[in-house]
């Protein structure tokens, strides 16, 4: 049986989702700590030209995997401080991982349509959104294993699908997009999202072997050449390196216990609902067409998220390698209604429930806009009531999907409504959350006189790599209670969280003269928000020698 291939307007719309969901306004977003920690560590690789050991801030960073600071550094060469050029290569990673996605359902599931649904709902779960416009390790890694994944279903399962199946062919690109998986993330895509499914496919979905051991030995040979190379130089040229290291992530001092993740379906964003009722596994093991990949989508869930959960070292941003699953689980929900209307009330409140849900979060959406946006000046009024017209029409046409019992129509609203924000309303609704104090020290380089000053910070305090990325320079640690080292480093700026007088000894302030410039909050978000960092308010103070002591 082959599989259909076909160029509708679905295959289109994926494109065109794609473009909105990772290229559209891709610099609205601000730089978080992982992007920070990407860019400050290409700009030190193209500052000292050392792409072998790069080094962030100064401290080494060869225990970490490479290819993201490498790709970054790369365009760092190329276009310096361009940011939107820098996203818009991640941009090109995670369509690649959506397009591979579409893929690896569309084997798993051969239905018409089915794998276009699925992507849509990948398209819009606001991790990959969020991770495909961020500079980030992470998308390298998940969208490479996707590939790799890929290529592996077409080495196990070609020949049930194809004539001619070239095993030797894809056994070679699935062990490179999975070394370079390696090299772009380390193992944690493999761990996350490639073992739950190699596990999967061994107990409930078990390709016949005859003729495939030798494509897997090489597949497994061209990995470990892809990324043990670069693990064998550092061995050898520094040897204090140790493969430990890369995986001393796992047990940082970042514990969390081990039901942290409770609450992953959240990530599914308008997707949760029907997420959450998925799991009454019996109820829809019974009624739907596609039950095998319901089952084989759910245990890779489950295992996945049992293997996350034994890491002791837990972040929410880890359950990424969930959205693939959660995917195919939520399409396999919505093409039963698709299919068929439910005869029992639970299978009917389900859908309507979660038919004018979505409706309620359309029509808010534009009362939203007018007094969030409008009465703030975030947005002219002009362009709020085009704003509103197209999310009332959408709310309307939500409505009258789901009074008429109409999956499809809910699918299609759904999407028009994230193309509809991402294309006009996100870099709007980051400005809601700015911090009406917001005053970077990133204006220091703008300033002639202080532009060529180094910049040091209080040994005794945290330095969070923000500051480092908006300084576009090293910020090294200074010893306020060693006055010569302190003389020595003088003139320079000063970084302290509270006052100098505050910090310092008296007899420091004997021996340089100090002038406070000011205090500079590199907050994006306002004080109120919870992820508001103290440690990115600083004083900063001018350094410089005695005016006695020449």
């Amino acid at each position: 049986m082959e599989i259909v291939r076909k160029t509708g307007w679905e295959t289109l719309l994926l494109f065109v989702l794609c473009l909105a969901a990772f290229f559209v306004n891709n610099n609205m977003l601000p730089t978080d700590p992982a992007e920070a920690k990407t860019i400050v560590t290409a700009r030190e690789i193209v500052a000292n030209d050392n792409w072998m050991s790069p080094t962030m801030n100064g401290e080494s960073r060869i225990d970490r995997p490479p290819l993201a600071v490498w790709v970054a550094a790369s365009v760092e060469k190329v276009y310096p401080g361009n940011i939107s050029v820098q996203r818009s290569v991640v941009a090109l990673l995670a369509t690649m991982w959506a397009l591979f996605f579409y893929g690896v359902a569309r084997y798993m599931e051969r239905r018409r349509g089915f794998a276009e649904l699925a992507t849509v709902v990948f398209l819009t779960s606001y991790n990959v959104i969020y991770h495909g416009r961020m500079v980030h390790q992470d998308i390298y890694g998940y969208s490479l294993m996707m590939g790799a994944i890929y290529f592996l279903f077409r080495l196990l399962y070609d020949e049930r699908y194809y004539a001619y199946p070239h095993k030797w062919r894809w056994a070679i690109l699935a062990g490179f997009m999975m070394g370079l998986s390696f090299l772009g993330d380390g193992i944690e895509p493999f761990y996350s999202m490639l073992l739950p499914l190699i596990i999967v496919i061994l107990l409930l979905k078990r390709p016949a072997m005859e003729g495939r051991w030798m494509p897997l030995v090489l597949l497994c040979v061209i990995c470990v050449l892809t990324f043990g190379w670069r693990i064998a130089y550092l061995m050898s040229a520094y040897p204090e390196y140790h493969l430990a290291g890369e995986l001393s992530v796992y047990a940082s001092d970042s514990t969390r216990p081990w039901y942290y993740y409770w609450r992953f379906f959240a990530e599914m964003g308008v997707w949760t609902l029907l997420l959450v009722a998925a799991f009454f596994i019996p109820y829809w093991y019974k009624r739907l067409s596609t039950k095998r990949l319901y089952g084989m989508s759910m245990a890779w869930l489950v295992i996945a998220l049992v293997l996350l959960s034994a890491i002791p070292n837990k972040e929410m941003t880890d359950l990424l390698p969930l959205v693939p699953p959660c995917a195919l689980i939520v399409a396999c929900l919505l093409f039963y209604f698709t299919e068929r209307w439910p005869k029992d009330k639970w299978g009917k409140g389900l859908f309507f429930a979660n038919g004018y849900l979505m409706t309620l979060l359309a029509f808010g959406l534009p009362f939203f806009v007018h007094f969030r946006m409008t009465n703030w000046y975030i947005i002219d009024f002009g362009t709020s009531v085009f704003i509103a017209f197209f999310l009332f029409a959408i709310a309307i046409y939500l409505l009258f999907s789901t009074t008429r019992k109409d999956m499809t129509g809910i699918v299609r609203g759904v999407t028009v409504l994230f193309l509809i924000i991402e294309c006009f309303m996100l870099g709007a609704v980051g400005n809601i959350f700015i911090n009406p104090k917001y005053r970077s020290i990133s204006l220091l380089q703008k300033n002639g006189e202080l532009k060529s000053l180094p910049i040091y910070y209080n040994k005794e305090e945290a330095l969070r790599i923000e500051l480092v990325y908006a300084a576009n320079k090293s910020i090294l640690p200074l010893d306020l209670n060693d006055g010569e080292a302190v003389e020595k480093a003088a003139p320079c700026l000063l970084l302290t969280q509270k006052s100098l007088a505050s910090e310092s000894p008296d007899r420091l302030l004997q021996r340089v003269d100090t002038l406070h410039l000011g205090v500079y909050d590199d907050n994006r978000l306002p004080r109120h928000n919870r992820h508001y960092g103290k440690a990115l308010v600083n004083h900063v103070t001018m350094l410089k020698p005695k005016a006695n002591s020449q």
